[in-house]
């Protein structure tokens, strides 16, 4: 199997370990992206335990976006610690964060697997036929000054839109105690309403964030395949 770019990404965590009632509350709120290669796929969290042993846990899957997943779980265990596991065809790849592992302090930071992933992108319509893109996208706390924002087709690639995002805070997605130092950016973006061909039946989009403090940019295209979207009005993907 020619697989050029990794096929599986983390897409947002954060572990948490709050006290309750006097109880005890642990666990993993974590989400991954993976290119859809095949059927049967299973993704799992690979984690360390407090004793440092090495354990397991599947995270299911969640919604399907054609040629990508989206696999979910709300209350893996507590994972510090951490890697992921995409098998499919009886092959396994990783996402190890370049071999370090994911680590993260309960109750004090999130992640995501790249410094820009697409959150989500919804398609909206006018009653004059006029189509819009609105979504959020993640991005990593590594420059002050940068520019976020969505790149976007409605004839299949032949012209390119290109529209800014503007911040909207931080991410706070999954946490029982949300008073942390959160890690994680939340960008929107809207793009302009206008007309588009008919054909193809999709918008093709990819997402940036561009360091001025460097000149570096960095994408988030769906594993190299940009992402499509149908123009139906309220279509989304995540």
């Amino acid at each position: 199997m020619d697989v050029t770019v990794s096929p599986v990404k983390l897409k947002y965590a954060i572990a948490q370990s709050v006290e309750v009632d006097g109880v005890n509350i642990a666990y993993t709120y974590v989400k991954v992206k993976v290119q859809n290669l095949a059927a049967p796929k299973t993704v799992d969290i690979l984690y360390k335990d407090s004793s440092g042993a090495w354990l397991t846990a599947p995270i299911d899957l969640a919604s399907n976006y054609g040629d990508y997943d989206v696999f979910e779980s709300i209350n893996a265990p507590y994972a510090p610690e951490f890697a992921i596991r995409y098998t499919v065809d009886g092959v396994d790849y990783w996402d190890s964060n370049y071999g370090a592992n994911y680590k993260l302090v309960s109750n004090k930071d999130n992640i995501i697997g790249a410094n820009v992933i697409l959150n989500k992108a919804t398609v909206k319509t006018h009653s004059s036929g006029a189509f819009w893109l609105e979504g959020e996208i993640y991005v990593k706390k590594i420059s002050f000054k940068k520019r976020i924002g969505i790149i976007f087709s409605g004839d299949d690639g032949k012209s390119w839109t290109e529209t800014n995002a503007t911040y909207q805070g931080v991410e706070i997605e999954g946490a029982y105690d949300t008073i942390f130092n959160s890690a994680i950016e939340v960008w929107k973006f809207k793009t302009p309403a206008q007309n588009y061909p008919v054909e193809p039946d999709y918008f093709r989009l990819a997402v940036y964030y561009k360091n001025d403090e460097t000149g570096e940019a960095y994408w988030d295209n769906n594993f190299g395949q940009d992402y499509k979207v149908s123009k139906v009005d309220g279509s989304k993907i995540e």
